[in-house]
């Protein structure tokens, strides 16, 4: 079964902080879960990195294996797809496309 995963990151401009959530619904747009926490000191790209990250790692575990991914930032989207960002020193994007590669279908 298809999944899809709304994510978005966000940084609070005069403090830095950085937060990400987002909901995960099935292929009929119903309500799976929910999800919001805090990150710490990032960049709204490094915070959508965490959020969809975590979010991935919480569907395998619920046995999710085919989820599409939805953004709203078209740097995360593209690193995402280029294979030349695979060597970036971004740990959480080498993360996310080695998480991304060996599971499931994204």
């Amino acid at each position: 079964m298809w999944v899809h995963l709304f994510s978005d990151g966000i940084v609070e401009r005069a403090t830095g902080k950085a937060f990400a959530g987002g909901a995960i619904r099935d292929i009929e747009g119903n309500w799976i879960v929910g999800f919001n926490h805090f990150l710490g000191n990032y960049t709204s790209f490094e915070a959508e990195l965490w959020g969809i990250l975590d979010w991935i790692l919480v569907m395998l575990k619920k046995g999710y294996k085919r989820t599409t991914i939805q953004t709203d930032n078209l740097e995360v989207i593209k690193a995402l797809i280029e294979k030349e960002m695979e060597d970036s020193g971004i740990m959480i994007l080498r993360r996310v496309q080695r998480t991304m590669r060996s599971e499931g279908q994204w």
